[in-house]
């Protein structure tokens, strides 16, 4: 990477935010082709270098971290059609059936209460198993 090569940020946020304190409660980033994700321009030389060398860049990739882990800073390649059926599930109103889908840990919504919670507000337990605010149970280890 070139010292004085422009890093073009170019992605879209999905993010869900919680239904008590406004926060992310998951990370969804869909990174345009030919662009960098939000705060590219702030890392450091070595992770540029892995990202221009591991990325295809005439593809989206998705960058997620919700309370069930992540898929690190390049993400995963997806195709227009995965792309356009995230935008619409999280749209308002949100399609939770079609969440649950898409991530296995639903990005964070209850799915009983049908609302979204931060990690501050799911009791989640060192098994991977969250409560809600409400008392409702369920899953976040992708191994249950």
């Amino acid at each position: 990477m070139n010292k004085n090569e422009t890093i073009n940020i170019d992605s879209n946020h999905l993010d869900p935010k919680c239904s008590i304190c406004n926060k992310s409660t998951a990370k969804i980033e869909i990174v345009n082709p030919n662009g960098y994700p939000e705060n590219a321009d702030k890392w450091a030389r070595n992770d540029l270098e892995r990202y221009n060398k591991y990325r295809d860049f005439n593809a989206h990739y998705l960058i997620y971290s919700g309370p069930g882990g992540s898929n690190g800073s390049i993400g995963d390649l997806i195709d227009l059609e995965r792309k356009e059926r995230l935008q619409n599930i999280f749209s308002k109103p949100y399609g939770l059936d079609k969440i649950q889908n898409e991530f296995y840990d639903v990005a964070g919504c209850c799915i009983k209460c049908e609302k979204f919670y931060c990690t501050t507000h799911w009791d989640i337990s060192s098994t991977g198993y969250g409560i809600c605010p409400l008392g409702h149970g369920q899953p976040f280890d992708p191994h249950r």
